[in-house]
């Protein structure tokens, strides 16, 4: 972080800490309960939600020519590849002659890739190099069948994809030169992935997204947990285009109100969360990182996956460097399962049967607000275009 920037950035977080504020919307937001489990809307977010990037691998996944992964992005088959150049790509795991999965394995490494079902086979860059009885294809142009093939990125050491065929990809872009540098600066490019799991949520994908966006709760529902490192509801708010920088302020934060902006990284008295919409957070800590993806399922409102990877600036080699980062994990998981999850899943039984028609969000509840306009307006958007379609084809 640049040297001016981070002393208006504490400057900020000490006058909040000293006012017992925050960043604030203009007004209090109005949300509809039904937005968590209407599924003509749920339907028109799924098609939203698959023409932005998420985070599918980290480099460490992907460490060889022809390592693989396989995975499943909103209803997408995905096949991951190390590209013999060093660059990865990424390709629906789908058949092009009959539409069987290609490849079954979750990773490994492998120069081909065969379809079990009539051993049609593809390179590591997604070319058909052979088929069984060619004759039977006689003048069928072997370069058009190919693997499809999804715009794919590597920044700051993860693989970034868009599940939709031809669409922008640009990680630097769509963070904003000022935050992009940030992230590179805290040195995750160069991170270890030291563990990784995905959760089935019994609630809407957007719920799941709430709770990663909102320090209201931090001191009102983690009273034992969190709040003993955190400020609740103290935060800085910066918004770039569809991404934005949340910033808490940490306990410590006064210990640094007269000191030499040279003497001290601001990260080590704050937690920044720089958000990716719809729903990708990369969670920065003093001591490790936390990558977060969260997706909605591909047919029920009322189900999402959550994504989580903890990553350490490098490999831990000692007892003690091994033990931190499990507690630090510890920690994430009873304030998720014990606390964050538990009360959450709450939301989704309450939408049908609470007889409650709107929420409401607050202008201390600024990052909610601001993702909550995002996806309704984008939602309508693809209503829209969704009616155009249907009008043309008519």
């Amino acid at each position: 972080m640049q040297r001016e920037d981070k002393i208006e950035l504490t400057r900020r977080l000490i006058a909040h800490k000293d006012n017992n504020t925050t960043d604030y919307a203009d007004d209090l937001l109005h949300v509809p309960f039904s937005v968590f489990n209407d599924p003509e809307l749920a339907s028109l977010e799924r098609d939203v939600v698959r023409r932005f990037p998420h985070i599918v691998a980290h480099v460490d996944e992907l460490k060889q020519p022809g390592d693989f992964i396989t995975t499943d992005l909103i209803g997408t088959p995905l096949l991951v590849v190390r590209q013999s150049d060093g660059s990865v790509k990424a390709f629906s795991n789908v058949c092009r002659h009959r539409g069987a999965k290609v490849e079954f394995d979750d990773s490994g490494c492998k120069r081909i890739f065969s379809c079990p079902y009539h051993k049609w086979a593809y390179g590591r860059d997604g070319s058909l190099r052979g088929l069984p009885h060619a004759e039977g294809f006689e003048g069928m142009d072997r370069s058009q069948y190919g693997l499809v093939e999804f715009p794919c990125e590597v920044r700051h050491g993860l693989v970034w994809v868009v599940p939709t065929v031809g669409a922008d990809l640009d990680i630097a872009q769509v963070l904003g030169d000022k935050h992009d540098a940030e992230v590179a600066d805290t040195g995750i490019g160069d991170s270890f992935q030291v563990r990784k799991e995905t959760w089935k949520l019994d609630m809407n994908w957007k719920i799941a997204v709430d709770g990663v966006q909102d320090s209201y709760h931090l001191c009102q529902l983690h009273t034992k947990t969190v709040c003993n490192y955190l400020e609740g509801n103290i935060t800085a708010f910066d918004l770039v285009d569809r991404s934005w920088r949340i910033v808490v302020a940490r306990r410590s934060i006064t210990d640094v109100r007269d000191a030499d902006p040279d003497t001290f990284d601001v990260r080590d008295y704050s937690l920044a969360n720089y958000t990716i919409y719809p729903g990708t957070m990369l969670v920065t800590e003093p001591n490790h990182f936390e990558i977060w993806t969260i997706v909605p399922d591909v047919d029920d409102p009322n189900v999402s996956y959550c994504t989580i990877r903890l990553l350490s600036p490098s490999e831990p080699t000692t007892p003690r460097e091994k033990r931190i980062l499990e507690k630090n994990w510890e920690l994430l998981m009873e304030t998720l399962h014990a606390e964050d999850w538990f009360v959450t899943k709450t939301i989704t039984d309450n939408v049908s049967h609470g007889q409650v028609d709107e929420l409401v969000y607050g202008r201390n509840e600024l990052p909610g607000q601001v993702f909550h306009k995002m996806i309704m307006s984008d939602a309508a958007a693809m209503a829209e275009e969704r009616r155009k379609n249907a009008g043309a084809k008519a």
